[in-house]
């Protein structure tokens, strides 16, 4: 199938949050943001187109269903009909998990259109064996099963909600993929450890943390460290504070009440001076011109000078 040619492959999301590419052969593009009826393993299901992608060898070879059509007011009805029917695995399957005493916890669960396969998302915090729990909702539901255990940061994803910064959660709204987000981060911040100020919903640091990471280090290489000691023009001072966003470094010399806020060119510039520089002399102090000899101070130093021949003519 990835060896035929498609008009486009179309990137689409599904109601639990997964993506898929499908192909599409039919004669007529596709709009992004439209409901379609996909043909996909074990019948057919309905999702929203996200984008369009170009049909190369790569996302062909990605595809896992085709396009069939747009969705009809009926398939949105049956869709609608589903969501209730979710709710009800849901509480089967948790009436089946006490009864087995497994140790999981449910997140959601996603029925494909046609009702003929369900997926169902949990965690755990070690390996479960779940399998009687499958062979009851199969005999239940006459329907393929899959359980799925993922992460405590998927979790969050697929439950959604808000965050402390009073938006939507990033992962649940834009993010495709979990960044790797460390204490390094944080430091580098200079963010509070806190775990309440830089945890998210899921317990886990926030994805947030990693945005301007490249950022604040790129500028640990280019700014000094609050607490390091410089010389500025050759005499030691004490770096306060550092602002990256306005530019500005305070340092103060030891012993010193206030500090002093220099921009980081000036503080780089007067950090490669080995000597202070000279203070500027105010105008009084510049040195004053002589004062313009008098006419009859100029002829008396016209007496006492000799004419070069006055000896001579005396001796003779």
């Amino acid at each position: 199938m990835s060896g035929q040619s498609a008009l486009e492959v179309l990137l689409v999301a599904f109601r639990a949050g997964r993506k898929g590419c499908f192909r599409n052969n039919g004669p007529l593009p596709v709009d992004n943001g439209a409901l379609v009826i996909l043909e996909v393993d074990r019948g057919i299901d309905m999702g929203r187109v996200l984008a369009k992608l170009p049909p190369d060898e790569e996302n062909l070879g990605q595809c896992v269903g085709g396009y069939l059509r747009e969705a009809t007011p009926e398939d949105r009805e049956r869709a609608a009909e589903n969501e209730g029917f979710q709710r009800e695995v849901l509480r089967y399957c948790r009436e089946r998990i006490e009864s087995r005493k497994l140790d999981m916890e449910l997140t959601a669960c996603e029925a494909q259109l046609d009702r003929n396969r369900i997926r169902i998302y949990f965690t755990a915090d070690q390996r479960t064996d779940f399998r009687g729990l499958v062979r009851d909702l199969a005999a239940n539901y006459r329907a393929r099963i899959e359980m799925r255990q993922i992460g405590i940061r998927d979790d969050a994803r697929y439950k959604g909600g808000l965050g402390i910064c009073g938006r939507e959660l990033c992962c649940s709204s834009f993010l495709d993929d979990f960044q790797s987000v460390t204490l390094k981060m944080v430091r580098t911040q200079n963010l509070s450890l806190n775990p309440s100020k830089v945890s998210g919903t899921c317990g886990r640091l926030m994805c947030c943390l990693a945005y301007e990471a490249d950022f604040y280090q790129k500028a640990r290489k280019d700014y000094p460290q609050p607490g390091q000691t410089v010389k500025i023009a050759g005499a030691p001072r004490e770096v306060t504070a550092v602002d990256i966003f306005h530019g500005t470094v305070m340092v103060r010399e030891e012993g010193a009440s206030e500090a002093e806020t220099l921009t980081i060119e000036e503080f780089n510039l007067r950090k490669a001076m080995k000597e202070p520089a000279p203070p500027p002399q105010p105008a009084s102090a510049a040195p004053k011109a002589a004062p313009e000899a008098s006419e009859g101070s100029r002829k008396r130093r016209r007496r006492r000078r000799k004419p070069a021949g006055a000896d001579r003519e005396r001796n003779r």
